[in-house]
């Protein structure tokens, strides 16, 4: 290719969930433009806030009494000869977790990358008051707020087999055992067996906001966008109470619709219901409160996305301030908000301010959530992302394919996760001149986000960009054209509907010319081309 491509700056987009936003690196001399990796561990955080006024069996299916379910699980895992106000104590105890197990959040990844959901320091303080005495059932809670999700399985197992021995309420127990099986694999990074749940949980609900989000946030964390909007519009228009003022959480569920509809590109749409989320939360909750930062988070990733990275740091630092303060330097969600504001410093090319924040963001991850979750996958990517871009490649190679491998056994093949890890891997292999292991990656990540049956989903153009580079590199020129052209027309329509530039326009631009250039045509006709695209 002409020698000025060799000079075009790279960054990553973000792909969401989210699931999360961090944003594009840097990268140093080298042409390929795509996303990356983004998203970071948590970048946009996906979450509802949760009230206490709704638990993961309130009200599960219309018609069920939520009360007489608890009262079946609690009575047949738990030792009979109880009095009844030592039962009705018991119930309490267990339903006051229930409700903060509810409060499903999901922190998306730099890439959507997606983040996965985190158990609160309220659930896990409400855990330490469950006994050996309050039934398998309260053990499974409390073994899913402590992060043992194995033994957590081993007790729902055991509950199972007491509940398969009752007929009377057994399906609205059986909601209450799907919708912690749910929760469990979701908090444990299982996001397909997440999913499984959620499917059989599909039947069982009724107008439940809570419960609601909770099979949303699974749906899309599993890419599987058209059928987690229809339930975030739902929660939506619960919680918005018309005729009333918002009810709790109003502000978490616009949050959650909007990132939903950034991670479907339609970013127009999703800016003004995270600036009002924003607003909602911070007049809700002070401008110090968690709420308040993945708020920040989301609206800020959205900014970078948009090429307003001097309106996104400011936020960035400000989420990450109010994350350490509330809960600590070790806590997942400063673990997002590091990878978040490394992304835009990598981006404006601050390498060695952004390093440092990548390692204590992968640290925090492993050491909180291990070393398969999916969190860690985005983290790893991020940092390799830096050190590729810093010519360490012997170093960012064994991370990318740690990631692939975390990210397809959580999600499947076919998940926008596992497009990031393919793209970035792919870019290395291609950076090292091993274009034959590169090729078949780079169409495995143009099918993914091509989204047959849908639209495209973000990062789309920067695949095919990848791909005709690829493609133009071993001298297939006219296979090329069509990619990079269509890549540039999604670049050229992403700038005219969002009113704003997009981060990688000139690329795509200087890419598509050099091409027709290197095809024999002449300036003017290469000129004369590129205005019938409307450039």
């Amino acid at each position: 290719m002409v020698e000025w491509f060799k000079n075009l700056s790279e960054g990553w987009q973000t792909a969401i969930f989210g699931a999360g936003v961090a944003i594009a690196l840097a990268a140093i001399g080298l042409l390929k433009w795509l996303f990356s990796k983004k998203e970071g561990v948590g970048s946009k955080a996906i979450m509802i806030d949760g009230g206490k006024n709704i638990i993961a069996g309130g009200d599960v299916s219309t018609g069920i009494d939520s009360g007489a379910a608890l009262r079946i699980l609690v009575d047949t895992s738990s030792k009979l000869g109880r009095s009844q106000e030592e039962s009705e104590q018991r119930r309490q105890k267990i339903m006051e977790l229930e409700q903060e197990l509810a409060k499903h959040s999901l922190e998306t990844n730099i890439a959507l990358e997606k983040s996965t959901p985190v158990p609160s320091v309220e659930a896990k303080e409400l855990a330490k008051l469950i006994t050996e005495d309050d039934g398998l059932y309260a053990q499974a809670l409390k073994a899913i707020a402590e992060g043992d999700n194995e033994k957590a399985d081993c007790f729902l197992d055991e509950t199972q087999e007491f509940l398969d021995s009752v007929q009377q309420k057994k399906d609205e127990a059986q909601a209450k055992i799907y919708m912690a099986r749910m929760q469990n694999a979701s908090y444990a990074g299982r996001g397909q067996e997440a999913l499984q749940y959620c499917r059989k949980l599909q039947g069982l609900v009724g107008n439940n906001p809570v419960v609601l989000n909770d099979m949303a946030v699974v749906y899309h964390e599993n890419a599987k966008y058209d059928e987690a909007e229809p339930m975030y519009r739902r929660v939506v228009k619960i919680l918005e109470n018309p005729g009333g003022e918002p009810l709790p959480n109003y502000a978490g569920a616009l949050n959650n619709l909007a990132a939903l509809l950034e991670a479907t590109n339609r970013l127009d749409e999703a800016e003004p219901l995270m600036r009002r989320a924003l607003a909602i939360a911070e007049g809700s909750f002070g401008p110090g409160h968690p709420n308040v930062a993945t708020a920040l988070n989301n609206l800020a990733g959205l900014l970078a996305d948009t090429n307003r990275l001097d309106e996104a740091k400011p936020m960035y630092r400000r989420a990450l301030a109010i994350d350490e303060r509330s809960f600590g330097a070790g806590h997942p969600n400063v673990a997002t908000d590091l990878n978040n504001l490394a992304g835009l410093l990598a981006a404006t090319n601050r390498l060695d301010e952004a390093e440092p924040m990548y390692r204590r963001a992968l640290a925090i991850d492993e050491g909180s959530l291990g070393a398969g979750h999916p969190n860690v996958a985005t983290a790893l990517n991020n940092l390799a992302e830096l050190l590729r871009a810093t010519n360490r490649l012997d170093e960012a190679e064994p991370m990318y394919r740690r990631a692939l491998a975390i990210d397809e056994g959580s999600f499947g093949a076919g998940h926008p996760n596992v497009a990031r890890d393919l793209n970035n891997l792919a870019l290395l292999l291609a950076d090292t001149n091993r274009l034959d292991e590169a090729e078949p990656m780079y169409w495995r990540v143009v099918k993914i986000l091509e989204n047959p049956g849908g639209e495209p989903l973000p990062n789309y153009a920067g695949a095919l960009n990848n791909l005709a580079q690829l493609l133009a590199d071993t001298n297939r020129l006219d296979e090329a054209e069509p990619l990079m052209r269509r890549a540039l027309v999604i670049v050229l329509e992403f700038t005219r509907q969002t009113g704003h530039r997009h981060p990688h326009l000139e690329a795509a631009i200087k890419s598509y010319g050099g091409l027709l250039t290197e095809m024999g045509y002449s300036e003017d006709e290469v000129m004369e081309r590129l205005k019938r695209l409307g450039v």
